[in-house]
C-alpha cells in the first residue's frame, strides 16, 4: 500500500502579496525579486518524513505549479503556518511544523530544522550528497571538491557528479545546498538562480555584498 502524501502551500512572509493580488504568468521568473518578500513555499509530506520543499515563489500559483510537477495527485491541507489551536495527525501535523521552521528560517530567527525528512526513492549516492551538505554549518561555505572529497573523490567527474545531486535536491534550505560554492568563493549553479543561492547566503551572513 502506497504512502499518504499531503501537501500545503503556505505563506512565509508578512510582505508577500495575497494569493490573488499578483497576476500568475507562467513564463516569468517564479522567484521572488530582491526586495521582496520570500512570498510562498510548497511542501509534501508522508507518514515518514517531509518529501518536498520547493524555494520560496512569488506568488501562491508559482508554489503550487512547482509542488505539482513531481507530485500532481498529493491533496492540499489548508493550515496557516502559524496556527496553534490546529489539530493535525500524520502528514498533515508535519506539514504544519515544517512550514513554521521554514517561516522562522526566512526570518532570521531558525538556524537548525529539525523536521524528520522522507527521502526514499534517491540513489545512494545523492543521498551521501545531501547526508554531506546537511552538515555545513549555518552561515557558512563549503566547495564542491570539499564535498566530493568527504565521499572519497577528487576529481572533476566526482565534482560534477556532486553538482548534479545537490541539483537534483529536493529539499532545499533543509538540505542546504545553497552552502556549497566554487572553490575560489564563487557562486555556482543553482536550481532557483544564482540571485536566490546569493539572497540565502546573504540572510545567514548578514552580508548584503553578496547580493546579485
Amino acid at each position: 500500500m502506497a504512502d499518504e502524501l499531503w501537501a500545503m502551500v503556505v505563506l512565509v512572509d508578512e510582505d508577500a502579496p495575497p494569493a490573488d493580488a499578483a497576476p500568475d504568468d507562467a513564463d516569468a521568473s517564479p522567484y521572488p525579486a530582491a526586495g521582496a518578500g520570500w512570498g510562498w513555499v510548497g511542501l509534501v509530506a508522508s507518514e515518514r518524513g517531509l518529501r518536498l520543499l520547493t524555494l520560496p515563489s512569488a506568488t501562491r500559483a508559482a508554489a503550487l505549479r512547482a509542488l505539482r510537477y513531481d507530485y500532481p495527485d498529493a491533496p492540499l491541507v489548508e493550515l496557516a503556518p502559524e496556527a496553534t489551536d490546529v489539530e493535525a495527525a500524520g502528514p498533515a501535523a508535519l506539514l504544519q511544523a515544517a512550514a513554521q521552521q521554514v517561516r522562522r528560517y526566512l526570518a532570521g530567527s531558525l538556524q537548525e530544522f529539525d523536521v524528520p525528512l522522507d527521502l526514499r526513492g534517491h540513489t545512494s549516492f545523492a543521498l551521501s550528497v545531501w547526508a554531506v551538505a546537511a552538515k555545513i554549518p549555518y552561515a557558512q561555505t563549503r566547495s564542491y571538491a570539499w564535498v566530493a572529497r568527504q565521499l572519497g573523490g577528487d576529481s572533476r567527474g566526482v565534482y560534477q557528479a556532486v553538482g548534479a545531486a545537490l541539483g537534483s535536491n529536493p529539499i532545499p534550505l533543509i538540505i542546504p545546498c545553497h552552502r556549497v560554492v566554487g572553490s575560489d568563493g564563487s557562486l555556482h549553479g543553482y536550481a532557483g538562480g544564482l540571485a536566490m543561492k546569493a539572497r540565502l547566503l546573504a540572510l545567514e551572513t548578514g552580508q548584503q555584498r553578496l547580493l546579485i
